[in-house]
């Protein structure tokens, strides 16, 4: 076991996001993008229409977006922007409901990691009321299903999606020197 820490891998921020319509879902990830560095890139809009449990709070017809944020972070960054999002969401509200739904996570090369408020055996703490899991596990070429996995993660344009992000993190030039803490660079060399 080594005596330093070894740098974080960089990773993608992802944002799920559920609104009414798919303008809405655009106009969201917009408004997110201006918080957390711009959109790197766009992934699928469809209708969520796998579970009705968003309606009684949010309306029918919803619809769904997810959105490469930003610069590759650092890991550690999830529960901040999980917090930060439930801070977007509470300034959206209206009449105590939600008006927009965003799921925060994170893509490595490795997996998808999102972050959660719901308390489940598979979850690990990452903060006071906050919660992770791991959501796909990359294996054999692609991001693999968990018996917890959402079913609309397992779709093909979301896949896709993934997988060209995965593309991109691999091309990265931060990936090649991790991104510092304790024992390396704090700018992201090698330690």
């Amino acid at each position: 076991m080594p005596l330093d820490l070894l740098p974080d891998e960089p990773v993608a921020f992802l944002v799920a996001v559920m609104a009414p319509g798919s303008d809405a879902a655009h106009a969201t990830i917009d408004a997110l993008a201006a918080e957390f560095g711009g959109v790197q890139r766009r992934g699928p809009v469809y209708d969520f229409d796998m579970t009705d449990y968003y309606e009684a709070e949010m309306g029918p017809a919803l619809s769904k977006a997810l959105a490469w944020l930003g610069p590759p972070v650092a890991p550690a960054e999830l529960a901040a922007r999980k917090q930060a999002t439930i801070a977007f969401e509470r300034h959206r509200a209206r009449q105590g409901r939600r008006t927009v739904n965003v799921d925060p996570g994170l893509l490595s090369i490795n997996s998808l990691v999102l972050a959660t408020t719901k308390v489940s055996g598979h979850r690990i703490c990452i903060g006071p009321g906050l919660w992770a899991e791991v959501t796909l596990l990359f294996e054999k070429g692609a991001y693999r299903a968990q018996p917890w996995t959402y079913r609309d993660y397992q779709r093909q344009d979301v896949q896709s999606f993934l997988l060209d992000v995965r593309a991109e993190l691999r091309r990265s030039p931060a990936r090649s020197g991790g991104i510092g803490r304790a024992g390396g660079d704090p700018t992201g060399g090698a330690p």
